[in-house]
């Protein structure tokens, strides 16, 4: 104790900093503590502060966490020091001095998986959508990081059948026969069954346990990172403020995957939806009498990954995943957003199955239609009519703004880095070096912002793209998607003023 009292009279300021972080740290830990005490004695109150919602709401996923100060901090803190030290040896090895060894490459890949895994299903399906993309990863770090739609570590059987026993209210043995773990992922793991009733083979996906807790806390750190890049972009570019409304799409799109019975919904929803418009996909058969909130029961398909198939399959089949895609968009107004390797199976009879329907979003018709005016316009190179009309209509820039300066740099940008650029990715990075100077000045000096949806839709068409490229290095998204797109700029346009869009391009 005399020892303590000589070091507190010798460092007097780093001993208040010290009480005083103790003294925070004490509060918080005891507020906390309090807050879970009337949780548990009042299950049913409506106090926002006491239960997590089931449906994503900003300010209840706040006022939760709030009342949870201890837990916040030390999450931050853990997040900081698991990517703190990854992302320095990226600057350092990768930006700053950049060194071409295989080696590092494999090094650093790995780490950044583990780092991922540790922190759990956001930061996963964060690597996720990096896993399939080789025009943005070194080949060598994407085949480490495709490990994580593979690699996360199963919960133990015990745990997982009695989530799904009472989810279901009954014993399972009166319901499933020969039930046993096939696969694991970040919100939850896959069991195959039969149905004692008639014999048919299904898949029981159930989640894991607290996983609403530890998801929603993640998603409430990154919607801060929003308001800070917000708050970044508005000081120093012309950019209004639409980072917060990105995270806001994605967040909500995310924790909708946490309800399964949403998700059965949305599985209904596009098997009905692909089938009357005859798109050669299957889409598996829901039992909803077997399908709860953390539990959903649906039809077994024998298959393979799409990914992991021959280059020849994969040529044959990613035009239907392309028309499978702009059919959701562009026709029906709502559209699969998480189409990754693990997501698209190839059936025995050699058909592409779409699975896992947790994160949809939807496409209201004036976005439908301004999306398909974009991309006929896109397609037949009218630059004039998309600056001045399309990008105003789907919100990338105010309604009143006038466009006059900006086209012939916006021209520049869709024709060398979009249209001329191509599949290779050494080409198409070199495009992007060489308007670089002009994507700095339309982003920094115009009032551009991105709609919240076309988050998602970005990320769709980018994770396809991506499967794409890696059965077929030559794959053009936009020579593909121009079949279905000019077919639908017909229908909504009419044949003649289409043809004479084209007629008008064609001469200039």
């Amino acid at each position: 104790m005399t020892y303590v009292r000589s070091i507190l009279r010798k460092r007097p300021i780093v001993s208040a900093s010290f009480l005083g972080v103790a003294s925070v740290a004490g509060f918080a830990a005891a507020f906390e503590s309090r807050t879970e005490r009337l949780a548990a004695h009042y299950p049913d109150n409506n106090d926002k502060a006491l239960w997590l919602p089931r449906e994503y709401c900003w300010d209840h996923l706040n006022t939760y966490w709030a009342a949870r100060p201890w837990t916040t901090w030390t999450r931050f803190a853990q997040v900081l020091s698991e990517l703190s030290p990854l992302m320095g040896r990226y600057v350092w090895e990768f930006v700053l001095f950049p060194q071409q060894v295989e080696e590092q490459q494999i090094q650093f890949a790995s780490r950044l998986r583990e780092s991922l895994t540790r922190l759990g299903p956001v930061f996963v399906k964060a690597g996720q959508q990096l896993s399939i993309r080789p025009d943005l990863v070194p080949p060598l770090m994407l085949k480490e990081l495709q490990k994580l739609c593979d690699a996360v570590q199963p919960i133990p059987d015990d745990i997982a059948l009695q989530v799904i026993r009472n989810e279901l209210g009954t014993d399972l043995d009166e319901l499933f026969d020969d039930m046993k773990l096939v696969a694991a992922a970040s919100l939850g793991q896959v069991y195959k069954a039969k149905l004692k009733s008639n014999g048919e083979e299904v898949a029981i996906k159930v989640q894991r346990p607290d996983v609403r807790r530890t998801f929603s806390l993640d998603l409430l750190l990154l919607h801060r990172v929003g308001v800070i890049v917000d708050f970044f972009t508005a000081t120093f570019t012309n950019q209004p403020p639409f980072h917060y409304k990105l995270y806001e799409s994605f967040a909500k799109g995310s924790y909708s995957e946490l309800d399964y019975e949403n998700e059965a919904s949305n599985q209904i929803r596009f098997r009905h939806e692909l089938s009357i418009r005859q798109v050669p996909v299957v889409v598996p058969r829901v039992y909803p009498d077997l399908t709860k909130k953390q539990v959903i029961t649906s039809e077994w398909i024998e298959g393979v990954k799409l990914a992991d198939c021959p280059r020849e399959m994969i040529n044959k089949l990613i035009p239907v995943g392309v028309e499978l895609f702009l059919t959701q968009l562009l026709d029906i107004g709502a559209f699969h957003s998480d189409p990754h390797p693990g997501n698209l199976l190839v059936t025995t009879n050699g058909t592409l199955c779409l699975l896992d329907f947790g994160l949809c979003a939807e496409v209201d018709l004036r976005d439908r239609n301004s999306l398909t005016k974009t991309i006929a316009h896109l397609i037949t190179r009218d630059f004039d009519a998309l600056v001045s009309e399309d990008i105003k209509e789907l919100g990338f820039l105010p309604p009143d703004f006038d466009t006059t300066e900006l086209k012939p740099l916006l021209a520049k940008i869709l024709t060398v880095g979009v249209m001329e650029s191509g599949s290779d990715l050494r080409k198409r990075k070199k495009k992007l070096r060489e308007i670089s100077n002009e994507l700095n000045e339309v982003f920094f000096r115009y009032p551009f912002s991105v709609p919240p949806f076309f988050a998602l839709v970005t990320r769709g068409l980018g994770l396809l793209e991506g499967i794409a490229l890696s059965g077929d290095p030559d794959f053009d998204i936009f020579q593909a998607s121009a079949p279905y797109a000019r077919r639908r700029a017909v229908a909504l346009l009419g044949a003649e003023a289409f043809r004479r869009a084209t007629q008008k391009t064609a001469e200039y």
